[in-house]
């Protein structure tokens, strides 16, 4: 199995409910496409390196899991594509 680091950023303006309600739904992405031990690692309100969409700061979420699958990869990358409160997302394949 791969290991792997996904980041996301979720706009500030977000509230809290409606961040929690999306935190839930990326890591169902995982967790349904057979992942192994999802770990979700909440930051919180960070500064931002630099300017996003008018945003100097967003809500970090990381996530480190282990697959075999690119489909749960290619799930997330589109679902954040998709997601207007998400400004950022990453994923880093890690060293074994």
């Amino acid at each position: 199995m791969n290991k792997y680091d996904a980041m996301y950023i979720v706009a500030p303006t977000v509230d809290e409910e409606a961040r929690k309600a999306l935190i839930a739904e990326i890591n169902a992405i995982f967790t349904s496409r057979g992942t192994k031990e999802v770990k979700v690692n909440e930051w919180g309100v960070r500064k931002l390196a630099y300017e996003i969409n008018d945003f100097k700061e967003g809500y970090y979420v990381d996530l480190e899991f282990e697959s075999d699958s690119n489909e749960a990869l290619l799930e997330y990358d589109r679902v954040c594509n998709i997601k207007d409160s998400i400004i950022r997302h990453i994923v880093v394949k890690l060293p074994r």
